[in-house]
């Protein structure tokens, strides 16, 4: 009896494997989802669909997961040393989450030629083997949006044709993030202040696809050889699933304005005279920009990031301001600390529009309160000098 069952076992599995195989039938479509309210999901999402109503092949590849049970995964994300890996599910399973979320899908179906759908499939199924799947994550270069770029660039070949690069407008990587910023003011100030001179580069035409509404539009630009011919890369296109204007977030108010009257009472408190007063104050102060400068220079030697590197916010956010809490613990003015930090603070305002690198306006109130913080407490070693 184990036997007949064993057989039948065997002869079931044989069935299905038959049944996976690509056929006429077989769509590929770009699948890409719009912005949600979180910021990982901020800039959208990418994945590649394939489908196939006579075998029954259901197949959405992800390369935006990654797993929680990963050893350390909290430290190796924050190094940049955090794998990604490319999943695979159906369409109903991955879309559930974006109905939850209200988030737009949007689908483009691609004209491919005969055995093209075949050496898709083949290249993502090796590729989502446990032993290919995992890659590490890099956000302007080696992403979700990149992955599916790559995978279509290295399966068609030269016979998959970009539009004309020569219409795209220039911007930086900074500038195109900007537009997914609008309301997330406080990320926009943390992002702002972690990434470096890189963010600042001009993205070219294909660099731009790091972005999933770009590789959409790229797509829908572009054109593949088929039979000696140049036709439409996307043969149909269209919403799978609209917004839910119901669950998008209000926008957030600007919050600029909260570090010029931060600014605001430094520089009253400077007028007032004698910073004994605002001691606890200015050790708080200069303690989290100590912290901060901290971070951004952890962020630039300690870390993969590429886009963290060369952060001009250390010529302000220096770590040597925790020296300077410090003497103010100890009740003493520091010799010409305030006074040299007070002069590095000026030139960097002085040469801000110089600087190659985008800094956030909320840097400038935050730059000037510690020079006004620092001259109060030199004019008092020069006071108390010339009082002794």
């Amino acid at each position: 009896m184990l036997r007949y069952l064993l057989l039948a076992a065997i002869c079931l599995a044989g069935l299905q494997l038959h049944s996976q195989n690509i056929t006429e039938y077989t769509r590929v479509s770009l699948i890409t989802c719009g912005a949600g309210n979180d910021l990982y999901s901020t800039f959208g999402h990418t994945a590649i669909h394939i489908y196939d109503s006579k075998s029954g092949i259901d197949r959405m590849y992800n390369y935006g997961t990654f797993d929680f049970d990963t050893p350390n995964f909290y430290f190796k994300f924050a190094q940049g040393k955090l794998n990604y890996q490319l999943s695979v599910s159906t369409i109903d399973r991955f879309m559930r989450g974006y109905v939850y979320e209200g988030r737009w899908v949007h689908r483009q179906e691609l004209n491919l030629a005969e055995g093209d759908a075949e050496a898709l499939f083949n290249f993502l199924e090796n590729n989502a083997l446990p032993e290919n799947r995992e890659y590490r994550y890099d956000f302007f270069y080696d992403n979700c949006s990149t992955r599916p770029r790559d995978v279509f660039e290295q399966v068609l070949g030269k016979r998959l044709v970009y539009g004309n690069a020569d219409r795209d407008t220039i911007a930086t990587f900074r500038e195109m993030i900007d537009l997914y910023l609008t309301n997330h003011h406080w990320s926009r100030l943390g992002i702002y202040l972690a990434l470096g001179i890189p963010c600042d580069y001009q993205a070219g035409y294909r660099q731009k696809m790091f972005l999933p509404d770009y590789l959409m539009a790229a797509f829908a630009e572009a054109r593949i050889e088929i039979d000696g011919e140049l036709v439409d890369f996307v043969k149909s296109e269209g919403i799978i699933l609209p917004e839910n204007p119901a669950v998008r977030s209000a926008p957030a108010a600007g919050i600029t304005w909260i570090f010029w009257t931060f600014f605001g009472l430094c520089f009253l408190a400077t007028l007032l005279g004698n910073p004994e007063r605002f001691r606890w104050f200015d050790i708080s102060f200069f303690t989290i920009t100590g912290i901060l400068g901290i971070f951004v220079a952890l962020l630039w030697f300690a870390t993969d990031h590429s886009a963290t590197k060369w952060n001009m916010n250390l010529l302000w956010a220096l770590p040597t301001w925790l020296y300077g809490a410090w003497l103010l613990i100890r009740k003493n003015t520091g010799g010409d600390f305030f006074k040299w930090h007070a002069i590095i603070l000026f030139f960097v305002m002085v040469s801000w529009m110089w600087i190659p690198q985008k800094l956030h306006p909320a840097a400038i109130p935050i730059v000037l309160a510690l020079m006004a913080r620092s001259w109060a407490w030199q004019k008092k070693k020069f006071t108390d000098l010339k009082t002794n």
